[in-house]
């Protein structure tokens, strides 16, 4: 069973943490907003060892919580800490929902712009193969009369 200390150090810990991932999600914002994939990469990464250490500390925190027969009493600090917490925890899913749809949305307007170039590159190609056959002289219609 884990101790009322504890318990606030870990509070510490996860303040910490999301304080961090929020920094990080501002980050990615702005390799999204500028098409920095490169830069989004690197931050995902940091941000994904990261977020799999804050959900193994609020799983460990959950659980030393739920321990105690009573409800233990953190102090105030500490109790406005967690609050906080939650707070930046439904921020930082909030912003993160955002830059999934905006991932998403460019995705698809790549996508887009990528198909609308392949047909143009298509009808070039079929251009520029039937431009270099030799036509018959005045078209290939026979405008004699007989």
């Amino acid at each position: 069973m884990a101790t009322i200390t504890e318990l606030e150090a870990n509070i510490d810990t996860r303040h910490a943490q999301l304080m961090q991932l929020l920094e990080l999600t501002a980050q990615q914002e702005f390799a999204i907003e500028h098409s920095h994939m490169n830069e989004l990469m690197r931050v995902l990464s940091v941000k994904q060892r990261l977020i799999e250490q804050f959900v193994a500390d609020s799983d460990r925190f959950r659980g030393d919580y739920e321990s105690f027969a009573v409800p233990p009493q953190v102090s105030g600090v500490h109790r406005v800490k967690n609050e906080d917490c939650n707070t930046m925890h439904r921020e930082l899913m909030a912003r993160e929902a955002a830059c999934q749809e905006t991932l998403t949305t460019n995705r698809n307007q790549i996508g887009e712009e990528l198909a609308r170039g392949e047909g143009a590159r298509r009808a070039a190609d079929g251009y520029g193969k039937t431009a270099g056959k030799s036509r018959p002289q005045g078209g290939g219609l026979d405008l004699s009369s007989d």
